[in-house]
């Protein structure tokens, strides 16, 4: 039997949903940058389509590319979000204006069915249930997962869209 100590250092592995978008340079190359960087901070267990979209908010910009991993990972999401703002830097996210132009962008979106708030984060992603280009590469992924606030599944998220982004689906045969 583990002592209360023991117990305490017991971390288990959590799925953590990340979203990655780009629309600067050659977005298979941004996109599979990406995917390195977050190999080393945990387990990449799934990686979706890729979605090309329409911009949101800042509209005088070009095309997103957006798609989303499973991470595996025994992170805190204080810890997580911490070295994922590292790799954006490393990558050269270069982002000047909200919602604006930028060559790489990793959101955590959701953490298994946790809920986590701080200063610096948020989980789940508050605006992801409105984004067809979060939800559609969760889909791909885990398309039984349910919105760990609303209870709804994805499918069921997606038919409550109002606004649609995506312009095409593509292939994430290009990154692996």
């Amino acid at each position: 039997m583990l002592s209360v100590t023991d117990q305490k250092q017991l971390v288990y592995p959590t799925n953590y949903y990340i979203a990655l978008g780009t629309n600067i340079g050659n977005y298979r190359n941004n996109l599979s940058k990406a995917l390195v960087e977050l190999g080393k901070i945990g387990h990449v267990v799934k990686v979706a389509h890729i979605y090309k979209s329409k911009p949101y908010g800042y509209l005088k910009q070009n095309f997103f590319y957006n798609s989303m991993v499973c991470l595996k990972s025994e992170m805190l999401p204080s810890q997580l979000i911490n070295k994922i703002q590292l790799a954006e830097r490393k990558l050269q996210k270069n982002k000047r204006i909200i919602n604006g132009p930028r060559k790489i962008d990793l959101d955590i979106i959701f953490s298994d069915q946790k809920v986590f708030k701080n200063n610096n984060l948020i989980i789940p992603h508050p605006r992801a249930q409105e984004r067809d280009f979060v939800l559609y590469p969760l889909l791909d992924i885990n398309p039984f997962f349910r919105h760990p606030v609303s209870k709804l599944t994805v499918k069921q998220l997606i038919e409550q869209l109002k606004d649609i982004y995506i312009v095409k689906k593509l292939s994430y045969c290009n990154l692996v």
